[in-house]
């Protein structure tokens, strides 16, 4: 059952669903998904509702770590590798180092992942990885921000005069080191632990479940403290980890708003705006006119007064926020423009040589008299779509539960640790 359970949570993660070719993540302001979760899983997922299906949910993880093959097996193998070495040249000749690497996951908690799968299913739901228009990596090192994926330690010797107790006068080395990425900044080497580090980053324009690696060499003084941390499986936050700032376009559903229309003194604004325009006005000034028009909070005066539906269910003239006013202003002209005007295209007869026809539109005023006729104020229903918001999520990258390497050679997971199975959705 378990093994049917953690198939289904990975299948997830590359689930297209029909629905999905026009369907986009509904912002959090037009739909709470996350409120039909646990609070467990609200605290492990960023969860987002679905434009067109009531049923999917998109998930973004708010802690990842370590990738792990066969994570249901006895021998779980985390994709992490490190051991020591002494070179015999270069600035640290003689000094012991360690080389590492590793795979770091977002989706690698699969104990959550399968949490969430579970309820979801209960409800009838499905879950996928949400997609992301942008991602942004960072690594901390050891309280060091690396932006660009790099470091590059470059270390020379300054000599500095020394008077011991007898008078004598000695030169000391002492060693002066930049990051060849910033050489303006000195580089600690008390403070600081890598000499080596280069990673990849995770990609924009691609969904939320993602893998990046890295490549390390650490500075002389921390091999004795990695052997402690891979003795015991502890925690690696005082050293390594990693931060993914995604954003995700969301769409926010079709909005209601109404307008009263007061036809005799909307047609009299359109007359003198296409008067003003030579009774011939272009699509950018037809557009115009339909700008100011929106603005107008009085049907009397200008021939329209809008009200927006609020959240509540009631009705006024503000737009609720988030709300994209350009966006209104195309679903009244919609509307309204064939009422208005009556668009006459022009076709000009291409000569010997050109590619395209070309076409232009001017628009004239027209004679509706169906509408001229009326006497009371007309109501009208339309709907719109606020728009494209930005959501911004982030996943945590951690490292902890590795036992081995160096002299043990393949590093393993820590089984014996309650907490480190669950992780992998073992009891």
């Amino acid at each position: 059952m378990k093994k049917a359970l953690l198939s289904a949570a990975v299948a997830a993660v590359s689930v297209v669903s029909s629905t999905q070719a026009v369907a986009a993540p509904m912002s959090p302001s037009s739909g709470n998904v996350a409120q039909y979760f646990s609070p467990i899983v609200q605290d492990a997922f960023t969860l987002l509702a679905d434009t067109d299906d009531p049923l999917l949910v998109y998930y973004i993880p708010r802690r990842g770590g370590v990738a792990v093959q066969y994570p249901l097996s006895t021998s779980p193998v985390p994709r992490f590798q490190l051991n020591a070495y002494t070179p015999f040249s270069g600035f640290f000749a003689y000094q012991e180092l360690t080389n590492l690497n590793g795979t770091l996951s977002t989706t690698s908690d699969l104990g959550m992942l399968q949490q969430l799968q579970s309820e979801a299913s209960a409800q009838g739901m499905y879950i996928t990885p949400a997609p992301a228009s942008k991602a942004k990596t960072r690594f901390l090192v050891a309280g060091y921000e690396v932006t660009t994926g790099r470091i590059d330690v470059a270390c020379t010797h300054e000599f500095i005069e020394v008077v011991t107790p007898t008078g004598a006068i000695r030169q000391v080395p002492v060693p002066k080191c930049f990051t060849r990425q910033d050489p303006t900044q000195p580089y600690d080497l008390d403070t600081n632990v890598m000499y080596r580090f280069t990673s990849t980053n995770a990609s924009s324009g691609s969904v939320v479940a993602q893998d990046i690696s890295f490549q390390a060499t650490t500075l002389p003084g921390w091999v004795n403290h990695l052997r402690f941390l891979m003795a015991t499986g502890g925690q690696w936050d005082h050293i390594l980890t990693a931060k993914i700032d995604w954003e995700i376009k969301t769409q926010d559903i079709n909005r209601q708003a109404r307008f009263y229309v007061n036809w005799q003194v909307l047609f009299e604004r359109a007359g003198i705006f296409a008067a003003y325009h030579a009774n011939s006005c272009v699509d950018t000034e037809v557009r115009t006119f339909f700008e100011q028009l929106v603005t107008c909070g009085a049907e009397n005066t200008c021939g329209l007064r809008l009200e927006y539906q609020q959240t509540n269910g009631t009705w006024g003239p503000l737009a609720p926020s988030g709300s994209n006013p350009a966006n209104m202003v195309t679903s009244v002209q919609r509307r309204l423009q064939d009422e208005l005007f009556n668009e006459v295209r022009k076709y000009t007869t291409p000569v010997p040589g050109q590619v395209l026809d070309q076409r232009t539109a001017a628009f004239t005023l027209r004679a509706n008299y169906d509408k001229l006729s009326l006497n009371k104020n007309e109501l009208i229903y339309v709907t719109y779509n606020p728009g494209v918001t930005n959501v911004s999520a982030a996943t945590t990258l951690n490292i902890s539960c590795l036992l081995g390497g160096f002299e043990q050679g393949s590093v393993t997971w820590n089984m014996y640790d309650a907490g480190c199975r669950a992780m992998l959705g073992q009891p």
